[in-house]
């Protein structure tokens, strides 16, 4: 079957009764090009996929698909998506990578290639690994790799502060010492967090000060794609909120770079991403990146602001979909060759006040 051309491609979703999971269903639903004919769940096997998802009541789906065992994966699909949890995916990796064109991952496992992180962060990855190999991808500045078995997407915290530091690094105009500070909503914990509402309500507070798996992986993606590396300080704090994140990121500028430098560095990453909105600007009280015009969208906003030496770096991003779900279709997008954007343009989200 073919769509103005181009081949729908068949999908699966393995976790899908987690937070991303739900989203990469209500997204792909709307999805020109992408059919989803299995969604995996060991807890809700044989439910109807439209009568737990929240988001599908009103748009049923004509097959009346249900959840599956991961182990009646069975043919062939064009991508995978994989949102199980941590841990989890390379105890199956080889037989779901005997299923799939592309395994989309979206869990910390195989995000890492440094021996002695993976046994710290991801120690099944180290026990397990994916054969075919695997590729570290960030839509916006990743060449696509079309060897790698498994595509590996940033964490939701990572990404938003990669946006912060990448133009930043690749322009070579700040001191390798970096300090980063992120807020997330609470959904970013996935629904097995042991975090009660009554201790995140009404509060804001440092949940992770030091330590944070995220930290290594920045670092990681920033040596990678850059050849650079960074002395990153990397705290993370819990939002009253069920859903985005906000990162700044506080830096020195070398003595020979400017506020203009860094307007042209910004302005020279992000002028071709469709899914990044650069603030140029530091005058009026919207001149900021915020959650709330992100939240319920694919795009991140960035801005920079400097004043003699001291750089502040801010990102904003919805942890679920331009961190998770969202970011996953942007890649399998630009794996498939078509518009990056299919998919992913959303009316009336995002929406102000």
């Amino acid at each position: 079957m073919s769509v103005n051309g181009s081949s729908v491609k068949r999908v699966a979703i393995l976790g899908g009764n987690g937070f991303t999971g739900g989203e990469l269903y209500r997204l792909l639903k709307r999805h020109p090009y992408f059919k989803v004919d299995f969604v995996s769940s060991e807890s809700k096997e044989g439910l109807p996929l439209d009568k737990f998802f929240v988001s599908s009541a009103r748009q049923k789906r004509a097959d009346g698909g249900k959840f599956q065992k991961l182990a009646a994966l069975d043919g062939h699909y064009d991508f995978i998506f994989s949102c199980l949890p941590t841990g989890v995916l390379p105890r199956h990796i080889d037989h779901i990578a005997e299923h799939a064109e592309y395994v989309i991952n979206v869990s910390g496992d195989y995000r890492l290639n440094d021996q002695e992180l993976l046994r710290q962060h991801y120690p099944e990855s180290l026990s397990h690994p994916a054969q075919g190999g695997s590729h570290y991808f960030i839509p916006e500045f990743s060449d696509i790799n079309l060897e790698a078995k498994v595509v590996n997407l940033p964490g939701c915290m990572a990404v938003a502060t990669i946006y912060t530091l990448f133009p930043l690094l690749a322009a070579n105009l700040i001191e390798p010492r970096v300090i980063s500070d992120a807020k997330t909503g609470s959904s970013g914990g996935g629904k097995a967090s042991t975090e009660h509402h009554a201790e995140r309500a009404h509060n804001f507070r440092p949940y992770k000060v030091h330590g944070h798996r995220h930290r290594p992986e920045i670092e990681f993606a920033l040596q990678e794609h850059l050849e650079r590396s960074v002395e990153l300080q990397f705290s993370v704090h819990s939002l009253d909120l069920p859903r985005g994140i906000l990162v700044t990121s506080y830096s020195l500028l070398k003595e020979h770079a400017s506020e203009i430098d860094v307007k042209k560095a910004f302005y020279g990453a992000y002028a071709a991403k469709p899914f990044v909105h650069y603030f140029n600007s530091k005058n009026g009280s919207y001149s900021y990146p915020m959650i709330k015009t992100t939240a319920g969208t694919n795009y991140a906003e960035v801005g920079a602001y400097v004043e003699g030496r001291n750089c502040v770096s801010i990102a904003s991003i919805d942890n679920l979909i331009k961190g998770a779900a969202g970011q996953a279709i942007q890649a399998a997008n630009l794996y498939s060759g078509i518009a990056e954007e299919a998919g992913l343009q959303f009316e009336l989200e995002g929406a102000w006040p």
